[in-house]
């Protein structure tokens, strides 16, 4: 039975309504758009995407590539427009890498005669977007090798590094602390590498030593076992990254472990985890010069290169004061193919959230009323490969980045969050709790960015009626850095992440269609639609806090 509303909850509702534009309130929302769609439509494509013919849509396979064309060809027959040079598809580089021989490192003390040879793969191995190339030069230690001027905060204040070698710990500071400014215990922006790298470079620095950081959640286990992750034997199976990134790197760049890195610096009277404690703790820099240490290091790295494509349509803007900005609606449409015998069909991740980002592209096709604002319909590829197709467009916008007013990205729309075992790591502490509980229930992410937004969602669920969860922005499962939204969230862009959340068939074979509960998918989204409808409509746009 449904609860009845007190006094004090409708006037709260009523509140959010008038703080809110008139002509951005979702129900303004053609009623006759929304309606088109439907459960059975999210099923048929469903059915079809996550069908074992479709062999698991992988990367760099021809089921991708038919997922891809698939895509196109619906885009094209509602009439979108295409927005890349190559009509409906983005392409895009990829790059695998495989150590050569001649990686190396050495590292000399204060004493001439003192020095130690690394050992490749059990005390470092080269970061695979590395520039090749050899370097001999004095070591400085850079704390996090972090510059974050919006929290006061840079490691490089004062530290001369010009021609150096940096050596920063890799993470950030207070990255299990609840406190910390850079995002709680989320993992911002600048933990990742090329962040690091790029940041090293524009201080100048001829290379770049990442110390492995225990309490960093990313690197559980030993550093050998870290090495063979990064450079497997087989190459086939090594990592992917961009080649825009790539290009952009100039030096050469290394991880070694903390047992090498606190056994060279101890020479030099620097205790490397009082300085990663100090910094934790106070969420001040420690930049501190190495005198008399220095390092030869080498890299050799060969890469082989693969192109594929995000897939793109367009919607123009029908108020001339506005189609110049853009909302975007995005899903991924790969998954992880076939394997040891077994199809990983990925009809929750992300059959769902592909065929729910069709039937709201064909509901704005439809609607003979369009958005003030010019609508994009993302289709990203390589999301299970690092987010690559999102990472990629935020590197190379087909539309201006800094005129796109809000992104809702759907990933993992069609289950009840079930978390059978909270000490499983697949779920990384989450609360325990049963597929029964969550009938009706969806997260939303990014909430704790932009209370626009939230206001947003919560006046457009009025017309649906599910259950909206708001818990999941900080926690150490890392849920809100973990789709295609997070690119456009570290570059400003206000974002709503949809998810119906993690369950025993995430990532198995056994995350099949007739699995997924139809019916409330499609109450989801018809939500995303009444909110990008609304987003599209807003004036101002949807804010970030603090803007």
């Amino acid at each position: 039975m449904r609860a009845r509303r007190s006094a004090t909850a409708v006037l709260i509702y009523f509140l959010s309504i008038a703080a809110f534009p008139a002509e951005a309130t979702p129900d303004s929302a053609p009623t006759a758009a929304t309606e088109t769609i439907t459960e059975a439509d999210l099923k048929s494509t469903l059915y079809f995407l996550a069908s074992k013919e479709m062999q698991g849509r992988e990367l760099n396979t021809l089921f991708n590539k038919i997922t891809s064309n698939y895509l196109a060809h619906r885009f094209e027959l509602m009439g979108l427009e295409p927005v890349a040079p190559d009509g409906y598809f983005q392409y895009f580089n990829i790059l695998q890498a495989e150590l050569l021989d001649g990686n190396a490192l050495e590292i000399r003390g204060p004493d001439s005669l003192s020095s130690t040879v690394a050992v490749v793969q059990e005390d470092f191995f080269p970061s695979p977007l590395s520039a090749n190339g050899k370097i001999s030069a004095p070591l400085v230690l850079a704390g996090y090798g972090i510059t974050a001027p919006e929290y006061r905060y840079d490691d490089f204040q004062e530290l001369e590094v010009q021609g150096k070698i940096v050596v920063v710990f890799d993470g950030e500071p207070g990255g299990m602390d609840p406190d910390s400014p850079f995002d709680g215990i989320l993992d911002s922006r600048y933990s990742e590498e090329f962040y690091k790298i790029r940041n090293a470079q524009a201080h100048d620095a001829a290379g770049l030593i990442i110390v492995q950081n225990r309490r960093d959640r990313s690197r559980r286990g030993n550093f050998a076992r870290h090495a063979q992750f990064t450079w497997p034997e087989d190459p086939s199976r090594a990592r992917y990254d961009l080649k825009v990134w790539e290009e952009q790197v100039k030096i050469p760049v290394i991880h070694i472990s903390s047992e090498l890195a606190r056994e060279l610096l101890r020479s030099t009277r620097v205790d490397l985890r009082e300085i990663q404690r100090k910094i934790d703790k106070e969420f001040k820099s420690q930049g501190v010069p190495l005198p008399g240490l220095e390092a030869t290091l080498e890299t050799a790295i060969v890469r082989s290169q693969t192109r594929i494509r995000n897939v793109l349509a367009y919607l123009p803007g029908s108020d001339p004061n506005l189609k110049d900005e853009v909302v975007i609606i995005s899903a991924h449409f790969d998954h992880m193919g076939y394997h040891d015998g077994e199809i990983f069909q990925g009809a929750d991740d992300d059959a769902s959230g592909t065929a729910g980002l069709l039937e709201i592209a064909e509901a704005y096709a439809l609607s003979p009323e369009k958005p003030a604002r010019s609508v994009l319909f993302a289709a990203w590829n390589a999301e299970e490969r690092g987010l690559l197709g999102s990472r990629y467009y935020v590197e190379r916008p087909a539309l201006l980045l800094e005129n796109t007013t809000a992104l809702f990205q759907m990933d993992m729309i069609g289950r009840n969050e079930e978390i059978p075992d909270p000490n499983n790591p697949r779920f990384l502490g989450l609360q325990k709790q049963s597929a029964e509980s969550n009938t009706n229930s969806v997260h939303v992410m990014g909430y704790s960015r932009s209370e626009d937004l939230r206001r947003l969602v919560t006046q457009s669920n009025g017309r649906i009626g599910l259950e909206l969860k708001f818990q999941y922005d900080d926690t150490p499962a890392n849920l809100l850095r973990r789709s295609d939204h997070w690119p456009f969230l570290s570059h400003d862009v206000p974002v709503l992440f949809f998810h119906t959340g993690l369950h025993p068939d995430y990532h198995r074979p056994t995350d099949t269609p007739e699995k997924i509960n139809y019916a409330k998918m499609e109450k989801i989204v018809r939500l995303v639609f009444l909110c990008s409808w609304a987003a599209a409509h807003s004036s101002p746009p949807p804010q970030l806090n603090g803007r």
